[in-house]
C-alpha cells in the first residue's frame, strides 16, 4: 500500500465557495498524518499558510487533491502529468465526470483513498504541437481534447487529416476535435461523437459540422500520430484550443500534430467507483 506523506491542494481559482470544503480537506489530511501543501489557487481562502506554485507541488508532493469541477482537474493534470503524481478529484462543480469524490459525509471516501482503499486509472494525455515550416512554434498538453477551428469567426475551413503519414481525408468543416477517451464525453459528445471507455486505447477524430453527409467520427489507435494540415485559402487565421483552456494561434499552411503523451494521468477513485454508473447518473439515462 502506498503511504502518502505530502499532499498538494489545488482548488478552482478565485472561488470562495470551495473555502469550507478546503478547510475540511486540510483537517482530514492532517488527521491522517499527511502534510498539506497549499497551491497558489488557495490564496485568500484560508487564514495564514504559505502557498506555492503548482510546479512546486509537482516536484515535492506524492499526491494532489483537486477541489472544484472537471475544469480544475484538467488544468492540474496538464501541470502534473509528467511528474507521475496521482490525483484525487473532490467534486464542487456541476458534472463531475473526473472529480468523483463527494465532499459530504465527513470525506469518508477521501479517507479510504488515503488509506489505500482506492482504484487507480491511468488516463491518456494528448501532446499538441503547431508546426510551421517544420519548426514547433507552440505546444500544449490536453487531457480532454484538442480543437482546431477558424479564429474569431464562424466559418468553414479546409484541412487534410493525415494519420501515421497517410492521408485519410480532406475536410470542409467548422473545425476538428481530437479527443482522448476521457474527453469523449465532452465537446466531442455534443458533436455526435462516440462515448469511449476511459481505459480503451483509442483516440477520437471528430469533425465539427462537416459540409458532407458522409463524414463520420473516426476512432484510431492511441499510438497514432495525427496531423492536420490547414489549407492556405481565404480563411484569415486558425486557433488551436486545448481543454477549452489553452488557446494557441495558427496560420493557414501550418501543420497541427497531435499524439498521445508518453506519460499518463494517474487518477485515484473511491473503491465504489464505476464508470458506467457515472454515465448513467450524469447523462440521465434513467
Amino acid at each position: 500500500m502506498t503511504k502518502f506523506t505530502r499532499a498538494g491542494l489545488i482548488v478552482k481559482f478565485n472561488d470562495e465557495s470551495v473555502a469550507n470544503t478546503l478547510a475540511d480537506v486540510v483537517a482530514c489530511l492532517e488527521a491522517l498524518d499527511v502534510e498539506v501543501v497549499l497551491d497558489n489557487s488557495t490564496r485568500g481562502l484560508m487564514d495564514g499558510g504559505q502557498t506555492v506554485d503548482t510546479s512546486e507541488i509537482a516536484q515535492n508532493c506524492d499526491l494532489a487533491v483537486v477541489i472544484g469541477g472537471d475544469g480544475t482537474l484538467l488544468s492540474a493534470a496538464r501541470s502534473l502529468v509528467d511528474h507521475h503524481i496521482p490525483i484525487v478529484g473532490i467534486n464542487r462543480g456541476r458534472l463531475g465526470f473526473l472529480v468523483d469524490v463527494s465532499p459530504d459525509g465527513g470525506l469518508d471516501e477521501l479517507t479510504q483513498i488515503i488509506k489505500g482503499q482506492n482504484i487507480q486509472e491511468n488516463r491518456a494525455m494528448l501532446q499538441t504541437r503547431i508546426l510551421r515550416d517544420g519548426e514547433c512554434v507552440a505546444s500544449s498538453y490536453a487531457f480532454n481534447d484538442t480543437i482546431i477551428r477558424v479564429k474569431d469567426v464562424l466559418q468553414i475551413m479546409d484541412f487534410d487529416v493525415i494519420i501515421d503519414d497517410v492521408l485519410v481525408t480532406h475536410q470542409r468543416a467548422d473545425g476538428l476535435i481530437i479527443a482522448t477517451p476521457s474527453g469523449s464525453t465532452a465537446y466531442s459528445l455534443s458533436n455526435g461523437g462516440p462515448i469511449v471507455g476511459p481505459t480503451i486505447d483509442a483516440l477520437v477524430v471528430q469533425p465539427i459540422c462537416p459540409h458532407t453527409l458522409t463524414s463520420r467520427s473516426l476512432m484510431v489507435d492511441a499510438d497514432s500520430t495525427i496531423r492536420v494540415h490547414l489549407w492556405d485559402d481565404d480563411v484569415a487565421s486558425a486557433q488551436i484550443i486545448c481543454d477549452g483552456q489553452v488557446y494557441m494561434d495558427a496560420m493557414l499552411g501550418d501543420m497541427i500534430e497531435v499524439k498521445r503523451n508518453a506519460n499518463r494521468v494517474r487518477l485515484l477513485h473511491p473503491e465504489n467507483y464505476d464508470y458506467h454508473r457515472i454515465l448513467r447518473e450524469k447523462l440521465n439515462w434513467g
